[in-house]
């Protein structure tokens, strides 16, 4: 089975050759890696034109979702993943999902290390049925990276791909689209499959800088086309839930910035625990 491994970039010369040397260093053979450049001025198309195994791009693009679809349009494997340019692989994470492939899997998700600004780290051991996905407000509810899951092509082609409207939440809305109509398979071991640089200047770290409250009904508005099919009962529990789970991640982005001083991050962050406790998000 051939793997193909898709990169959307945009001026990442600072961490994407690190991205490209951890798909070399794989112990699985069979792969082929796209690069999807949006026409980056930054160097790193100097960088890509060392490594003569790379099929890549560039050129303007509608956005990173674009690329995406570019990059698997370009593409000819059996599996597809995806690897943001500021991201990579640990070792073994080809023939750790390989296996559960040929065992008959379609979409096959494992753990993550996010690694955040202060370069601490947590493991996204995330959940895999959608209805788990759907309270995406929840810390380990969905795969916040995509280097965390693989799965074959007839997946992406049967869900017309990542939505090139939805530049920031595209990959929660695909992973419903796609959960919808999959089963999941989980990889049972403690093998972690990738890294996700959650770091200043990273695409994830300017999105999120970008709204002055990220966890709105607004930022995440395709969830309501999935409670349309769930049952009245589990609709308005849900709707419950994620009213006061938003109130949650608010305080915990607010405890985040630095422009506060530690009184207010103190007062902050007890009602952030205190919310934490009486939903249990963690």
């Amino acid at each position: 089975m051939k793997i193909s491994v898709i990169t959307p970039s945009l001026n990442c010369r600072t961490y994407i050759e690190d991205a490209i040397k951890s798909v070399l260093q794989q112990d699985y053979p069979d792969f082929e890696h796209i690069i999807a450049d949006g026409g980056s001025t930054d160097g790193t198309l100097d960088i890509l034109k060392k490594y003569s195994h790379l099929k890549w791009i560039t050129g303007p693009d509608l956005g990173q979702s674009d690329a995406m679809n570019k990059g698997f349009g370009l593409s000819a494997g059996d599996i597809i993943v995806y690897l943001n340019a500021d991201d990579y692989f640990m070792p073994g994470a080809f023939s750790s999902v390989i296996p559960l492939f040929e065992q008959g899997a379609v979409f096959v998700m494992g753990k993550i290390k996010v690694e955040k600004k202060d370069r601490s780290l947590w493991i996204n051991d995330a959940r895999i049925r959608h209805e788990e996905m759907l309270r995406h407000w929840e810390p380990q509810a969905f795969c916040v990276n995509p280097v965390g899951y693989f799965y074959r092509r007839e997946v992406q082609a049967s869900v017309n791909g990542f939505n090139v409207n939805n530049h920031y939440t595209m990959d929660l809305e695909f992973l419903l689209n796609c959960s919808k109509k999959y089963s999941f398979t989980k990889l049972a071991d403690d093998h972690v499959l990738g890294v996700f640089r959650n770091y200043e200047n990273t695409k994830t770290d300017k999105a999120r800088a970008r709204f002055k409250h990220y966890w709105t009904e607004t930022n995440f508005n395709f969830i309501d086309k999935f409670l349309e099919e769930m049952p009245e009962e589990f609709t308005l529990k849900f709707r419950k839930d994620r009213k006061e789970g938003y109130k949650v991640r608010k305080l915990d982005d607010l405890i985040r910035k630095s422009d506060y001083n530690s009184l207010v991050k103190s007062w902050y962050r007890l009602k952030f625990l205190f919310y934490k406790l009486k939903f249990s998000l963690r």
